[in-house]
């Protein structure tokens, strides 16, 4: 437990600032299941409309904040000796940042604006949802969260491969 604790607080203020994005973004895992659960309960339980849609709030939330986590580590990232400077180093690693994390950037502001829009539609909606007449929304639901989670496994597993190669410190 000691060597777990010393572990703990040796690290430095960056890897502390990642790893709670990290965190966050794992956590993100947990609410698209439960999303994922939810719409698929829709028409099985009373509550199910209404959870999903606090489901959903939590999630934009979180992906909110690990948006502006990640935002406010790239000044790290980016510093002088920071990990771009190791990548853009060498040809062998240069893709890494020249490619991957451009793409990772960008791609980043999608999921919580597509889950914002699913918000959007189950909170005006409601109980409404379940209805045939809704079926299209109901499907617009299902894509933006699909499709979000597709999106934020692509940008995790972007971020673990530039991670390997050049950790921030």
């Amino acid at each position: 437990m000691a060597q777990f604790l010393e572990g703990v607080f040796s690290l430095t203020y960056w890897e502390i600032v990642v790893d709670i994005h990290g965190l966050l973004g794992m956590l993100l895992l947990i609410l698209f299941g439960t999303a994922l659960i939810l719409y698929a309960s829709l028409d099985k339980f009373a509550q199910a409309v209404r959870w999903l849609k606090y489901t959903l709030l939590a999630l934009a939330l979180n992906l909110i904040a690990v948006d502006l986590f990640g935002l406010y580590s790239y000044g790290a990232y980016r510093a002088a000796d920071g990990p771009r400077t190791l990548l853009k180093s060498s040809p062998d690693t240069a893709w890494l940042h020249e490619i991957l994390f451009e793409h990772k950037e960008m791609l980043a502001y999608a999921p919580w604006l597509m889950i914002l829009a699913a918000l959007v539609i189950v909170a005006i909606m409601g109980d409404q949802l379940k209805s045939k007449e809704a079926r299209t929304l109901r499907f617009v639901v299902l894509f933006s969260i699909a499709v979000s989670l597709a999106y934020v496994l692509v940008i995790a597993g972007e971020a673990v491969l530039i991670t390997k190669v050049a950790p921030l410190r």
